[in-house]
């Protein structure tokens, strides 16, 4: 979600919908979340900055947008935001770093037939 949204609204463009970083930093910061094992990832924003975003100048420029969107004024199009693109392109690559390999998953064919067995038998 986070990089579909990098991609197709922000990377590179000089011009962006500001609004776009908020649905670009809320799965990078709940992966944090995740990562830091804090249970389950809260459905309030500012939590969700609160307790993952170390980065001061990050939190500052995000504070920023959050407050002109809370105040009712429409986030327009505007050029980047320095502090969010760099960080979002620190931040992606390093989760890509993190996926499995494809074979992590190992044999599922016993799971499988568990499911088929128990779950499709319902």
């Amino acid at each position: 979600m986070a990089y579909g949204n990098w991609r197709d609204y922000l990377r590179g463009r000089e011009e962006v919908s500001l609004k776009k970083y908020l649905y670009v930093f809320r799965p990078l910061l709940a992966c944090r979340w995740i990562e830091r094992q804090l249970g389950q990832v809260p459905m309030l924003f500012a939590q969700l900055v609160e307790g993952v975003l170390d980065e001061a100048d990050v939190r500052t420029a995000l504070a920023e947008l959050v407050a002109r969107k809370q105040a009712g004024e429409e986030l327009a199009v505007a050029p980047p935001v320095e502090a969010l693109t760099r960080f979002i392109e620190a931040e992606l690559p390093r989760l890509e770093a993190l996926n499995e390999p494809d074979d992590a998953a190992g044999e599922v064919e016993e799971l499988n037939g568990f499911f088929r067995r128990y779950a499709l038998a319902a």
